[in-house]
């Protein structure tokens, strides 16, 4: 099996085991320039009449961080020319707007680059947008969740599909993306603050990850189990919280009694839906009203309280 055929039948199962697509017509594809992002293309345009694709575009997002971006910027627009595709670049001052929001680099660049991806999609009638993430991109999102605290949701990391958001790489691994690459004789540009060590997720990505790879070399493939487990275990949890919410809400306020006598897993996931708070300590919090009694403050206003058999939420000025 050539590299390539490898990646495209990976693609296809995830598609026939996730219906990552639903027939929709035009597709908006993201695109940094980077090894995954150009595989992610030509896979797309390989499978373009497959899928029913009427028309496939490239949005590259300039985010003015490094000396090389206007280099990238123009790699992107040659790489839609040559293949016939329509290029929409943004730009940003995302180190300005960060200071400015007080907020983290990372978190703000992410921030802008999704905006400007979704505004183009509504601006020209694009109904799906396409990134590269990948199984390594996974697995390194999940182990950040785990180092930082999370529960199923976060430690399974991202869905295939979110969505308009589609990921075809979801399954694929890195090693397997730039084996494309090379065999095709594709070009792609580097991002040298992937090698950044003082970023948290390079630091996993290039110091942690090869140390637990010599405890499981298949740690890709062994956590895309585990993520679909967690995936899988999760919605069936939030549904059957949903359908108890339902049945013990009362205006306002819930039906405490039932409540206490519910397994702690599906009382927090109530909690979460009575509160609108996915936040830890604030659930942990609404959850010690149901043995004592009593009122907890959430902050902004929130306020939760005990009466008898029912716990209220209210929110005041």
């Amino acid at each position: 099996m050539t590299p390539e055929s490898r990646v495209i039948r990976k693609i296809l199962a995830l598609n026939d085991e996730e219906g990552l697509f639903k027939g929709e017509r035009r597709v908006l594809i993201a695109f940094s320039g980077g090894v995954d992002s150009v595989v992610l293309t030509d896979a797309m345009l390989k499978l373009k009449n497959y899928f029913g694709f009427k028309e496939l575009a490239l949005a590259h997002f300039n985010h003015g961080l490094r000396p090389t971006a206007g280099r990238d910027e123009a790699f992107a627009l040659k790489f839609g020319k040559e293949r016939g595709l329509p290029v929409f670049v943004g730009r940003g001052e995302v180190r300005k707007e960060a200071e400015r929001a007080k907020r983290n680099l990372e978190e703000t660049a992410r921030e802008m680059r999704y905006a400007f991806l979704r505004e183009v999609k509504e601006r020209e009638g694009y109904e799906l947008i396409l990134t590269a993430h990948h199984l390594n991109d996974l697995l390194e999102t999940g182990l950040m969740f785990l180092v930082r605290g999370s529960g199923p949701e976060g430690l399974a990391g991202f869905k295939p599909r979110e969505g308009e958001l589609v990921r075809p790489l979801y399954a694929v691994k890195r090693s397997e993306i730039e084996a494309y690459a090379r065999f095709k004789g594709l070009p792609w540009v580097e991002d040298e603050s992937n090698y950044d060590l003082s970023l948290a997720r390079n630091f996993l990505r290039h110091r942690v990850i090869p140390l637990l790879k010599r405890i499981n070399p298949s740690l890709e493939e062994s956590f895309l189990k585990t993520s679909k487990l967690l995936r899988d275990e999760s919605a069936f949890l939030e549904q059957e919280a949903k359908r108890i919410f339902e049945e013990l809400k009362e205006g306002s306020c819930l039906d405490a009694r039932r409540l206490a006598q519910l397994h702690p897993a599906l009382q927090r996931r109530v909690i979460r839906l009575f509160i609108n708070e996915r936040d830890y300590e604030k659930v942990e919090l609404v959850r010690r009203l149901l043995k004592r009694g009593g009122e907890v403050s959430l902050g902004k206003g929130k306020k939760v309280r005990r009466k008898g058999r029912l716990l209220c939420v209210s929110l005041e000025a």
